[in-house]
């Protein structure tokens, strides 16, 4: 091996050494384009990424070395004709190639294993250009609150203050949405126990109130569909098919979607935020896909699925299979008995009687640390501190589409705001 190539050996060794004691976390960052010059440039940079990763699909043995391609053919009508890749640096014409050997290793797996799945076809839109190398292809100047990306000038930035700077900062996507240009920035930083409440939770994910807490406490989040997108819907479906105007309308429509998407997940954000105050947090691994089939809109609505994915990367929570009997079973006494779903409290011959959401999350908490009811019920892991409630309401009762209510042992509910 040559002397290069043993540096990288022991630099990339001392990095992945490095990264077992760090956490990945990714910023948002939004780029600030406002003249007509520089949004010509995004978008350019975006359509040569289109042309690039169209070119490899046909021509798949240049894929490796896809940094050397200064030019490829482009389908213009029913002739090809030949386009430069000018503002595509030779790291960001690599990633494309990864990109696409990576997607075609995939559709090799998933036919390996029996799916139905056809080819790869070219790209009519491409909104996500990868920035490998921190310092090479693109850098951060925090004192002018600036990103300059290579091959390209620099962009004023919003959010650059919440990256802490004692961090590793590593690679980044360029992205192109319906509301603007945004960097998300991966960063490397080390792991901290930030819990603030001295006790763990279980979680019963349902329908009506979408998370419910072993605490007695139950949040409640909804987006729903604004009157603007019905509008926009309804003035879509009167436009003539390729005209411009309903080009316009679509152009609204992505947008208005985007702000809903945004809102769903500043309060998915919010929760997470909340949550990673308890010492441990575990719940049950619930068929939440199967629940659109009865319940379609209030699960869509509130992205409780996406929510729960989202807390298993974010959290290493304790996960307990979907078969234990957490709804029909008794928290106090063990008993077992049927429940339908519109019997909403938990009624059991040993005199115990509680909502049956929280009579489920307290189950979820007692199987996951596997100790005695009483014990939980002595150390106050059932009941709402001051100090969760102070935190819950500086977390999540400032927002307008989450609603919090808290069960007593009386079974009455009280909800804020």
């Amino acid at each position: 091996m040559t002397e290069k190539s043993l540096k990288i050996k022991k630099s990339l060794l001392q990095t992945k050494l490095k990264r077992q004691h760090q956490m990945g976390v990714t910023y948002k960052l939004k780029i600030q384009a406002k003249t007509k010059r520089k949004k010509l440039l995004l978008n350019s940079v975006f359509t040569q990424a289109k042309w690039l990763y169209n070119f490899l699909i046909f021509n798949t043995d240049k894929a490796y070395n896809a940094n050397k391609l200064e030019t490829v053919l482009v389908k213009v009508g029913d002739s090809f004709k030949e386009r430069q890749l000018s503002l595509l640096g030779s790291q960001i014409k690599q990633e494309i190639g990864h990109r696409l050997i990576d997607n075609l290793k995939g559709i090799s797996i998933l036919k390996k294993n029996g799916s139905k799945i056809g080819v790869l076809k070219p790209k009519k839109f491409l909104n996500s250009v990868p920035l490998k190398q921190y310092g090479v292809t693109y850098k951060l100047d925090f004192s002018r609150n600036r990103i300059y990306i290579q091959k390209l000038c620099s962009f004023r930035i919003l959010g650059l203050k919440q990256i802490p700077p004692d961090c590793d900062i590593a690679s980044a996507v360029l992205l192109r949405k319906p509301n603007g240009f945004y960097v998300h920035v991966t960063t490397y930083q080390e792991k901290k126990n930030i819990s603030t409440i001295n006790k763990p939770i279980g979680i019963d994910f349902g329908v009506k109130d979408k998370i419910n807490l072993s605490n007695g406490l139950k949040i409640d989040f909804e987006v729903p569909e604004s009157k603007r997108l019905k509008l926009l819907q309804n003035v879509l479906s009167r436009k003539k098919k390729n005209s411009k105007n309903r080009e316009k309308i679509k152009a609204l429509l992505r947008k208005e979607y985007q702000r809903i998407l945004n809102i769903r997940r500043d309060c998915q954000n919010r929760i997470i935020g909340f949550l990673k105050n308890y010492e441990k947090v575990m719940f049950q691994d619930d068929n939440i896909k199967g629940w659109h089939i009865n319940f379609g809109r209030q699960v869509q609505h509130s992205g409780v699925g996406t929510l729960k994915s989202r807390l298993c990367s974010s959290l290493e929570p304790i996960i307990l299979s979907a078969s234990e009997p957490t709804t029909k079973e008794c928290f106090l006494c063990g008993n077992k008995r049927e429940i339908s779903l519109s019997e909403r409290y938990y009624i059991c011959d040993c005199s115990w009687r509680i909502d049956r959401d929280i009579n489920s999350a307290l189950n979820i908490l007692k199987k996951g640390f596997n100790v005695d009811p009483n014990h939980i019920l002595s150390l106050d892991w059932a009941e709402v501190t001051p100090v969760e409630w102070k935190t819950t309401w500086r977390i999540l009762g400032h927002s307008p589409y989450i609603r919090l209510s808290i069960h007593d042992e009386a079974g009455s509910s009280r909800i804020y705001p």
